[in-house]
């Protein structure tokens, strides 16, 4: 019963029954209204031609001297689509064949009475007369029928019985409303098994032949589409941080236990517990930057949302970031210039898109020879703002540039031990740029040094910043 009672509550079964009483009730009123018509007669201008047959087959009853009513009805029995009508005068008895198509003109003559020539119109015939005739001694008067010409079709639904009528275009009407109820519930029954597909953990599921649809069921399935690809890539994103956030803390965790582990050695000098303990100090400071740049990443892989746009002079922006990183690049007597000959004026996040250039122009300080320059451009295309920040380090192999942005690269372990890094700054970067509409890249120069490009729209707002 449960079952049962399911499947009358689904949609498609509510929009079948639905549509299917409007038709049998637009179907009965219309019967209904056609029936009320279906016993109307009115009169039409005398037909002169059933006038003449009429006066001619009065002038044959009274040559044969018929003696009843039933003699003159058999004289046009071999007539197809004529007949003959009698009343008696007196008794106001009509006679005629026993003909369904004919009962309605019987009832007319039974409650009307004709004294002049006339013609009127019935559904299926058209009456003429009357004619008085004499018929052994008794008055009657004589009307002739005769049935108008209609298309084949239109007689075989006519001389269908009622029931008929009403069944098929119930049947007709069933079908095609099926069709039309499968046709909208079919992508929505798919819609929803790709749901559920995509909650049990597969991440691949998608509906591509009902987003070819080209209705509103279409654009939801389109949508249902760009919001599984999202899911998903947030979701590979999550995973593969996590990955790589378990793979990379083992290797300062591993380093802060042997620290602590020489530490904790008996008849160990002060000299030697300073210097483990200060290892620890390093190792937990490590740990925790790593934390915190993963916990940043994260926040702008899946709250970009919750940027705050105004509008941002970048030039002004850019002078400040570079004084901040300044003071870093004092310590290995590093120069930072900047060239940019206007002002810049923009829809941005002024914080994201600050902590973004900071880690680009600390990484470029860190992996930067000492006395080296470090040159910042800022110019503008048509639709663009673009950065260029060039450094004069060592570079980056060609294979792995399209990996500098991913978490956790970097180019030598060596490297990171020596500066200090985590290799999440440059994934921080990019998700920060990106919530901005904008691209991020880096090449190598042709001499040395490495150059990272950002690209900024003039124009950014919330909701072009959702879908980024």
């Amino acid at each position: 019963m449960l079952k049962i009672a399911g499947k009358f509550s689904s949609i498609g079964a509510k929009l079948f029954i639905c549509f299917w009483l409007i038709v049998i009730l637009t179907i009965g009123v219309t019967r209904l209204v056609s029936e009320q018509f279906r016993n109307k007669s009115f009169i039409i201008p005398t037909h002169h031609s059933d006038i003449t047959r009429v006066e001619r087959i009065s002038q044959k009853i009274k040559a044969n001297r018929v003696s009843s009513p039933q003699q003159v009805l058999a004289i046009l029995s071999q007539k197809e689509g004529r007949e003959l009508l009698l009343k008696n005068i007196s008794t106001h008895a009509v006679y005629a064949a026993d003909k369904w198509q004919i009962k309605n003109l019987q009832q007319f003559l039974t409650e009307n009475n004709i004294e002049s020539l006339t013609t009127v119109k019935f559904q299926f015939y058209r009456m003429t007369g009357p004619l008085t005739i004499d018929i052994a001694g008794t008055p009657y008067q004589l009307f002739l029928a005769s049935r108008d010409r209609k298309p084949p079709f239109g007689n075989i639904i006519d001389r269908m019985p009622v029931w008929p009528r009403f069944a098929i275009p119930i049947i007709i009407s069933s079908i095609l409303l099926w069709l039309l109820t499968r046709s909208l519930t079919k992508p929505l029954i798919a819609m929803q098994k790709a749901a559920a597909r995509f909650g049990d953990g597969e991440f691949s599921a998608r509906i591509p032949l009902i987003a070819q649809r080209n209705d509103e069921i279409g654009a939801c399935a389109i949508s249902f589409n760009l919001m599984a690809e999202k899911l998903e890539q947030n979701i590979g994103a999550h995973q593969r941080l996590m990955a790589d956030v378990s793979h990379e803390l083992r290797s300062p965790m591993t380093r802060l236990q042997i620290a602590l582990g020489l530490a904790q050695q008996n008849n160990i000098n002060e000299a030697l517990l300073h210097k483990h303990l200060q290892r620890c100090e390093l190792e937990v400071a490590r740990l925790d930057e790593m934390i915190a740049n993963v916990l940043s990443l994260s926040r702008m892989e899946n709250t970009i949302s919750q940027i705050e746009l105004m509008f941002v002079d970048l030039k002004q922006l850019l002078i400040l970031c570079i004084e901040d990183a300044q003071y870093i690049a004092n310590e290995k007597s590093i120069t930072i210039t900047f060239d940019c000959q206007r002002s810049a004026l923009m829809q941005a996040d002024p914080n994201l898109l600050s902590s973004a250039i900071n880690n680009i122009l600390i990484n470029a300080i860190k992996y930067s020879h000492a006395n080296d320059q470090l040159k910042v451009h800022l110019h503008k295309t048509s639709s663009h703002f673009i950065i260029e920040i060039i450094d004069t380090g060592i570079g980056v192999p060609a294979e792995d540039l399209a990996k500098l942005f991913e978490p956790f690269y970097r180019v030598a372990q060596s490297r990171d031990r020596a500066t200090g890094g985590t290799g999440l700054g440059m994934a921080i970067a990019k998700q920060a740029i990106v919530a901005h509409n904008g691209n991020i890249s880096a090449q190598n120069n042709s001499e040395n040094g490495l150059t990272v490009t950002i690209e900024l729209p003039f124009d950014i707002s919330k909701n072009s910043a959702n879908e980024s």
